[in-house]
């Protein structure tokens, strides 16, 4: 399993612009060049981020993207469900053909598809940048 090309670029732009203090942002460009994304394709995903409430641009000297909200209040699980519409589904049950083990198998990734899909929506950005800041210098005097 994996997540779309989108999903992941939306996360890595998400997870950047929850790594600033709140009142700055970051142009396409900075966030292409750190995140290592393509920018045109990261354009559109920004623009999809910001239509669904999820970021603020700002125009101008000064502008670019920043969180809509803070990074605790915002899910793996909304980013996901912004670029690509669902979370994780492992498989379609409509019209499931009856066969020896068929609800076992049905049963097994259901429970796995939620158990997935609960974390992605436990799992805030705030979440990610902190998990990521162990390699991060801490500074103190004598």
């Amino acid at each position: 399993m994996q997540i779309s090309r989108k999903a992941d670029y939306a996360l890595r732009a998400m997870t950047i612009l929850g790594s600033l203090s709140p009142d700055r942002t970051m142009l396409a460009q900075e966030l292409a060049s750190a995140g290592k994304i393509p920018v045109k394709f990261l354009e559109q995903i920004l623009l999809v981020l910001k239509r669904s409430g999820l970021l603020r641009s700002k125009r101008g000297v000064g502008g670019g993207y920043r969180l809509a909200r803070e990074s605790r209040l915002i899910s793996v699980a909304e980013v996901i469900e912004a670029v690509d519409g669902e979370l994780v589904t492992f498989i379609a049950t409509d019209d499931f053909p009856t066969f020896s083990g068929s609800d076992g198998m049905v049963k097994c990734l259901k429970e796995a598809q939620a158990l997935i899909n609960e974390r992605l929506d436990d799992t805030s950005i705030e979440d990610l940048v902190q998990n990521g800041s162990d390699d991060v210098m801490v500074g103190y005097g004598i």
